[in-house]
């Protein structure tokens, strides 16, 4: 495994310190008290409470429809001195109660939901949020003291019905020893941060970006890309950090130093895990008794009723795990189990917290109780999302909705106002169904108004959602806006109309979307004249607004109505995540999914017949509809609404147990894909295009441009840029081919019911084509390697990465998976691999996933079987390590001749995070390329090497933009 990236130059100590403030006894400062999770406190309570207070609050929904994901099922208070304090995914802020009274005493609103509990540490409260940021707020007052975003990038995405960061804050914060630990990121194969951070300053200690990318172990022994996937409260359990990994099993991390010590899916299948886990008491190691004996490592406990899951054919239950660990809490005189009850607090019991000489009580219908020692008349607290009052009384203020907006609004979706600062127009969309509306704001200071007004009028950020500006800081996801609505370019903080039609117009949903400008009659001829070739556009000035409507299908995409072919000519890799979530799921062998003007129609089984006497085939269930582009649920009239045709199955006619392409005649045991034919790209030589393929009883289709797979995890091979095995690392595919190209997505639908194996995420997705910059490995497979002509090197890489125009970079050592063996010699063999993802680049020129990664202390690279002839070569340069001139210079050779001197990186590049390239051209080679490397001070150092024959096509070398990731906000 590569070396983790250290912000840390001094060695970690021995010993542990003892924390300078430690919690007091009768405080409980973290999800279930402390690091390791234990719900247990020395807080004693009396025999007889009373309720003092109650919060009524609105339910919360959690992320996925899953119980083995829902660990944001229910508040989760934590309670510091004589304050409580909750996160909330209903209105996306953490609040401070006062303990005696239950009085509200300030809000801290972040710009996505706050999932996971807080941390109290000192005199700060921190906590994380979907918007991919930490923040570090005052315990008394809720001001920011400090905030950290996880990922230098402002990627959106919609994940769970929401516009959040493509790396949400959900492996949830823990304290320990004076260091904050916590885990962003959601997809493996989109990158997943582990931090160490210092609770006070917000400096990071350490973090660990490798491991979203790890070849291994799969359910049923297969073998794929995979990776932690952190979904869950990290625990700390002795030396090491645990992270939970969704519906999978929790790695194990050194949490002084990073490192990975153990990650791997179970490999038998129908084994459930899921996001609870728990640290035990550790047992001593021997019979000895002596002080100096070190304890063993707390053994993780696990909830069996979180670690189940109905299979198709009864349900299953995790390996380890005892019934009802997450459901109780011990005082120092006293277990208490959420099934008992406690009276005078009706409802089910979500959650209990013993502090501050009170028990407070959580129920699941949202409700939040304080419990003391004195009889009293209990003081009652409504949330204005609970209060239809307060709803009501802003209707004064709502606009007759203009007719224009009528046929864009009737099928709801996703609406976004960009600088709109008019309460009067939210008041009157927030009036329409199925709409949820996000606004960007750019003033500050309006921007509290109106997230103060809107709470108190009692709209959830589930249904109203605001966004600080300005509009160009962020990465909006294609396709998912059905209305669009922007007015003054400064209220967006943009500089004209015409950037702001730039920026939104593709966010546009095809089939009828609308992007409305405020705007005069003279800007709106401008405006029509500078954008009248914009692709499916249709231009109109309506009630004051110019209208860009994107009308009909994408250009070059493609409907499914079966035939196993979809010639979509949009999905080509790379692809990154454009929405996911879960409320649409399909039983495993169901029908294939069909997809027409951006609507997706399915028919799931009634396969929970199996253990009652019903076998397969099942029959059929009513079709489903949902929106291609958001993964919105729609009922039938909302899909009518949104497409011409809903092709649907005869419910009536007897089913096959598999769907399966004629060409595959094993329904069990397919044989390894072999589609026609292909160049090798090292060669130049025709062979049989063989790709890697592990388990999985769909062996695949070919639906001409990209043939797609269950292999271990879904998967894809796409045949245009020959770019080997392409993992979905997380959900599981069904067994019925289910990844289909089309309407411009490659479609994941949710095909994981009736299983229980521990894929991490049982989710459904759709991706989108990102450019070749944009980070993503893949399995080459075993090939020839005699007679090269071309090839790059991509050292300390966790994969392999082909190019549009046919160079295949090679992981270097090959750790991602089965690659061509090339004939090459590496001295010393001590070198050194580096890794950092790729986002971290802030510029320079060429591929950032070659820079991002290299080899330290190399002397001599040597590469043989090349064919003779005259070659463009091209090394990679960049500085991981140092940030002052001088540390690191060395000297290059290429075959004797002297082709780089004295290169000091950051001399050069002025940063750490820029990458170099020197290319060569007309280099005469006979048969091996030998590079030598001298150094006058540190030790030299190489990313990448690229060879490829003169007359053969190049890729261009990139000029990255540049960027200075300023990530803590203080």
């Amino acid at each position: 495994m590569f070396p983790f990236r250290s912000h840390v130059l001094a060695p970690f100590l021995m010993l542990i310190c003892v924390a300078t403030q430690s919690a007091s006894a009768a405080d409980w400062p973290m999800w279930r008290h402390d690091p390791q999770r234990s719900a247990q406190t020395e807080q004693a309570l009396p025999e007889n409470l009373f309720v003092q207070w109650v919060h009524k609050l609105p339910a919360l929904e959690p992320a996925f429809k899953n119980e083995r994901l829902q660990f944001d099922a229910g508040y989760e208070p934590i309670v510091k001195g004589q304050r409580l304090f909750y996160g909330s995914s209903q209105t996306d802020s953490v609040t401070a109660l006062d303990v005696k009274t239950g009085k509200e005493l300030w809000r801290f609103t972040t710009s996505g939901p706050v999932r996971m509990a807080p941390v109290a540490w000192q005199d700060l409260v921190i906590f994380g949020s979907d918007d991919g940021c930490v923040y570090a707020v005052s315990a008394e007052t809720g001001a920011l003291r400090w905030k950290y975003q996880a990922v230098p990038s402002q990627r959106l995405i919609l994940g769970n019905r929401r516009l959040i960061s493509v790396w949400p804050v959900r492996g949830g914060p823990v304290i320990e020893d004076d260091t904050l630990y916590f885990a962003a990121g959601v997809w493996p194969f989109e990158g997943v941060f582990i931090y160490a951070l210092d609770p006070e300053t917000g400096v990071v200690k350490w973090v660990n970006d490798r491991l979203g990318f790890i070849y291994g172990q799969h359910p049923h022994a297969a073998e794929a890309f995979g990776g932690i996937t952190p979904q869950g409260y990290l625990v700390i359990a002795g030396e090491e950090l645990i992270v939970p990994c969704g519906t999978a099993f929790p790695a194990r991390i050194n949490k002084r130093t990073g490192e990975l010590i153990k990650f791997e899916l179970p490999k038998p299948g129908r084994t459930p895990g899921g996001w609870f886990a728990a640290a035990g008491k550790a047992a001593r190691r021997g019979e000895t008794k002596l002080p100096q004996t070190k304890p063993a490592q707390p053994e993780l406990q696990f909830d069996r009723d979180v670690n189940s899951a109905r299979h198709e054919n009864g349900q299953n239950y995790g390996p380890d795990g005892k019934r009802g660990i997450r459901q109780q809490i011990q005082t120092a005189n006293k277990k208490w189990t959420y099934k008992t009850g406690l009276p005078g607090v009706p409802g089910i019991i979500h959650s209990l917290v013993a502090a501050a000489d009170r028990l407070f009580v959580v129920t699941e219908d949202g409700s939040i109780y304080c419990l003391g020692p004195e009889e009293t008349t209990p003081v009652t607290y409504e949330s204005p999302l609970l209060t239809e009052k307060t709803k009501s009384a802003g209707q004064t203020s709502i606009a007759p909705l203009p007719a224009m907006f009528a046929d864009t609004l009737q099928a709801g979706g996703y609406a976004f106002l960009a600088g709109v600062p008019d309460a009067r127009l939210l008041n009157t969309l927030l009036t329409q169904p199925n709409l949820q509306i996000i606004s960007l704001i750019n003033d500050p200071g309006q921007l509290k108004q109106l997230q103060q007004l809107f709470h108190e009028r009692g709209h959830s950020s589930s249904k109203l959602a605001f966004l600080p500006g300005p509009l160009d800081q962020y990465t909006f996801p294609a396709y998912f806006a059905q209305t669009i609505i922007t007015a003054e370019p400064v209220f967006s903080g943009m500089k004209s109309y015409a950037e702001q039609v730039r920026q939104l117009y593709p966010s546009l949903r095809p089939y009828g979307g609308r992007l409305l400008v405020k705007c005069s009659e003279t800007d709106h001829h401008k405006l029509a004249a500078e954008f009248k070739s914009l692709s499916q556009v249709k231009i109109s000035r309506v009630d004051g607004y110019s209208v860009f409507e994107k009308v009909g299908a994408i250009p070059g995409s493609s409907n499914y109505t079966g035939g196993w072919s979809s010639p979509d000519e949009l999905v080509k890799a790379p692809v990154g995540v454009l929405w996911y979530d879960d409320s649409v799921g399909n039983f495993k062998r169901a029908p294939q999914p069909l997809f027409v003007d951006g609507v997706m129609i399915s028919h799931s089984k009634y396969w929970q017949g199996y253990p009652a006497g019903i076998r397969p085939p099942y029959k059929l269930l009513n079709p489903q509809f949902s929106d291609v582009y958001t993964g919105r649920k729609l009922n039938a009239t909302q899909a009518e609404q949104l497409t011409t045709e809903l092709p649907t199955l005869n419910q009536e006619q007897k089913q096959p147990s598999q769907y399966r392409p004629p060409y595959q005649t094993n329904d069990w045991s397919p044989p390894p894909p072999v589609i026609g034919e292909r160049t090798n790209p090292l060669n130049g030589k025709t062979e049989p295009r063989a790709f890697p393929k592990s388990y999985g009883c769909d062996g695949g289709v070919d639906y001409s441009y990209v043939y797609t797979m269950r292999s271990g995890t879904a998967a894809f091979y796409d045949k245009r840029v020959e770019s080997g095995t392409i993992h979905i690392s997380g959900p599981r595919s069904g067994c019925t081919n289910s990844i289909v190209p089309a309407n411009g997505l490659l479609n994941v639908p949710y095909y994981f019911q009736g299983c229980t194996c521990s894929y991490p995420l049982p989710v459904g997705l759709s991706l989108i084509s990102l450019p070749q910059t944009h980070e993503q490995w893949m399995v080459w497979g075993k090939g020839q390697t005699q007679d090269i002509r071309r090839v790059g090197l991509n050292f300390g890489a966790p994969g392999d990465r082909m190019t549009d125009r046919g160079t295949l970079w090679l992981d270097t050592p090959s750790v991602g998976g089965p690659s061509p063996g090339l004939n090459l010699d590496i001295q010393p063999a001590s070198v050194k691999p580096f890794y950092e993802h790729s986002l971290w680049i802030e510029g320079g020129q060429g591929w950032p996933w070659v820079g991002a990664s290299g080899i330290t202390g190399v002397e001599q690279i040597r590469v043989n079987d090349l064919q003779p002839g005259e070659y463009t070569v091209r090394l990679y340069f960049r500085e991981p390590e140092f940030k002052a001139p001088g540390k690191r210079v060395f000297s290059v050779q290429l075959n004797g001749q002297p082709v780089i001197r004295d290169l000091d990186l950051i001399q050069e590049t002025g940063s750490r995070q820029r990458i170099l390239v020197r290319e060569l051209t007309g280099v005469a080679l006979d048969k091996s390329l030998q590079l030598d490397f001298t150094s006058q001070s540190g030790q030299p150092l190489i990313c990448g090497l690229e060879l490829v024959k003169q007359g053969l096509p190049l890729d261009e070398v990139v000029t990255l933009p540049e960027q200075k990731p300023n990530l803590l906000t203080k």
